[in-house]
């Protein structure tokens, strides 16, 4: 089965699972939108939108955000404090970086991804944007372990503050060979996990069906994973230099795999212990790595 069957049939169970959970996406021909809370977050629809009139402008829309739902729109709810002004704006690589005022660094947890989604979801409606980056006040991306977010991400976010399911495709060792197959998981997550970072958690926990073998050495730990412009920066602990010689070049490839199979990841950036890394196991660690092999199941 090839990578893109594998990411397709992962995208088709998230779907699956996930279907009511996050919000539709508007019709192109509904004209543009603005993404609120709903009152009482509702699980159906944690976010909806009310239709924008004025300026296609990153600058415009995101006053109208700031500014609240409409009086009339009574089901929808603000989801920026109040206070809050835009310092600055720019678009770059089809990423627009907002940087906010200190009054929304005050968010955390829930109100931080509903928050952080509704600009998401209402900016990437904008032509020639595909992402976003939320910054407040000098804060940097400190407060939030996801750093360029998009309209896809919803399904991933938690905002629903109930656990939401992630599909992924986790690559081991088969028995008795030096060739890799994969199982297919299921994550229940909250907005306090980032997909990445559970996806390879699991990973280093081994596998789970016959036929399969753990790869990874003990003692292996995920420092940190996140996902920025198709790229998934994954910090692993030290103890990946212990592989042996023979051992390194299919562990990378099982890491890198694993994590290309998320819908949000093209490319993979190793790091240890937060450093990029030249050669190790015939593989250039120091630049982004796409998918290496395509294993049948």
């Amino acid at each position: 089965m090839s990578r893109a069957a594998v990411k397709l049939l992962c995208a088709a169970l998230a779907l699956a699972l996930c279907w009511g959970c996050a919000p539709a996406a508007p019709a192109e021909d509904e004209g543009l939108k603005l993404w609120f809370p709903t009152q009482g977050r509702q699980l159906t629809a944690a976010l909806d939108s009310c239709p924008y009139e004025g300026e296609a402008t990153v600058p415009s829309m995101l006053d109208a955000l700031l500014a609240g739902p409409p009086v009339e729109e009574t089901g929808l709810a603000a989801a920026i404090p109040p206070g809050t002004r835009v310092l600055s704006w720019s678009l770059e690589q089809r990423v627009v970086h907002v940087e906010l005022s200190a009054a929304y660094a005050g968010l955390v947890g829930v109100d931080l991804t509903m928050a952080d989604y509704c600009i998401t979801l209402t900016l990437a409606q904008l032509p020639g944007v595909d992402g976003v980056r939320v910054t407040a006040s000098g804060a940097g991306q400190s407060y939030r372990e996801r750093h360029v977010l998009y309209p896809g991400d919803v399904l991933f976010s938690g905002a629903e503050e109930v656990p939401v399911e992630v599909t992924a495709a986790l690559y081991f060792r088969r028995e008795g060979g030096n060739s890799l197959g994969f199982e297919l998981r299921v994550f229940r997550l909250t907005e306090d996990k980032a997909p990445a970072k559970a996806v390879l958690e699991a990973l280093l926990a081994g596998p789970k069906e016959e036929g399969m073998a753990p790869l990874l050495p003990a003692g292996l730990a995920v420092r940190s994973a996140w996902v920025d412009n198709g790229v998934c920066y994954a910090d692993l602990s030290g103890q990946l230099l212990e592989l042996p010689e023979g051992e390194r070049a299919l562990a990378i490839d099982s890491i890198v795999s694993t994590l290309c199979s998320l819908d949000t990841v093209g490319q993979v950036q190793l790091l240890v212990e937060g450093e990029t890394m030249g050669e190790f196991g015939g593989r250039d660690l120091s630049q982004p790595m796409g998918p290496p092999v395509e294993p049948e199941r």
